[in-house]
């Protein structure tokens, strides 16, 4: 009954789209596919990102390190730590989003054209639910830390967002299956002035959907659709990914994210990303098991 709501959910989303009225904050997914589809539960991720939108001259690169620790018997703890190098071109923030502009910030706010810092550090948690009755679902925790940059905004901030999800997993084949996500997200203000926290951090739900294929010489292949909606601000991304094993128990990926809606105001129109898993081996979890689809 759960998953046939989200999927309805789902539709009516994508059959609707509404213009989104504001820039949202750029949120990674949960790392679902690093704790729970890896061979491992102690690991490291290093991805590299480009976040690129012909319509503006923003050009952002990223290096996003994610460790990965076991919490339990099958749950894990993550931390990620990006880099981020923003260069703003001839668009300063407040000339494509004036309405953001607080009472610190000058118009040419954050005045240089390209900045480069550490962005919002993130930590979290994932693993099964443990319910009766729920063994095929799994949750999600993920606090972002006031330790970016409002000069990274939207791609990071000293704003502090939670987010709780439920992923639910429908094994289709023993060669993969549908993933399908729900969650809350309550974005909290950075407590500086630079930007007007009502119209730059807006709290909201997720829906999500996955179909995952196995079994190509150990890699993977997915599909995914997400949508979010932060008080009446809409997004909604396609992305695909592709895995596929390198140097033993390691893998390598490709990810290309596209958000279709929004299309003055999201934070990129394409996302880009080359990424390198390495996972202990001695922290192998078996790749049949259901939630490892």
């Amino acid at each position: 009954m759960i998953h046939r709501r989200l999927i309805w959910v789902l539709l009516l989303g994508a059959w609707f789209p509404c213009c989104a009225g504001a820039q949202l904050v750029h949120l990674d997914p949960l790392p679902w596919s690093a704790p729970a589809d890896s061979t491992s539960r102690l690991a490291m991720l290093v991805q590299v990102d480009r976040f690129q939108d012909s319509k503006f001259d923003w050009q952002v690169n990223r290096l996003l390190v994610t460790g990965i620790l076991p919490a339990g018997e099958k749950a894990t703890y993550f931390l990620r730590i990006p880099h981020v190098t923003f260069d703003t071109g001839r668009t300063p923030l407040f000339e494509r989003w004036p309405w953001l502009q607080g009472p610190d910030a000058d118009e040419d706010w954050p005045g240089e054209g390209r900045v480069a810092s550490y962005g919002q550090l993130e930590i979290g948690v994932t693993g099964p639910l443990g319910l009766a009755g729920l063994q095929d679902m799994q949750f999600g925790v993920a606090l972002g830390l006031p330790t970016g940059s409002d000069r990274l905004y939207p791609i990071s901030s000293t704003s502090l967002p939670l987010r709780i999800e439920l992923r639910k997993l429908l094994a289709l084949t023993s060669y993969g299956g549908l993933a399908l996500t729900g969650g809350l997200l309550a974005h909290m203000d950075s407590g500086k002035d630079y930007l007007v926290s009502d119209f730059a951090f807006h709290s909201g739900h997720h829906l999500g959907a996955a179909l995952v294929w196995r079994g190509f010489a150990g890699g993977r292949f997915q599909l995914a659709y997400d949508y979010e909606n932060r008080q009446g601000h809409r997004s909604q991304k396609a992305s695909s990914e592709l895995w596929w094993r390198w140097l033993g128990s390691s893998s390598i990926g490709f990810r290309a994210t596209h958000e279709f809606q929004g299309t003055l105001d999201r934070p990129a129109a394409w996302i880009i990303s080359l990424m390198v898993r390495l996972d202990s081996f001695g922290e192998a979890a078996p790749s049949t098991s259901p939630e490892n689809f």
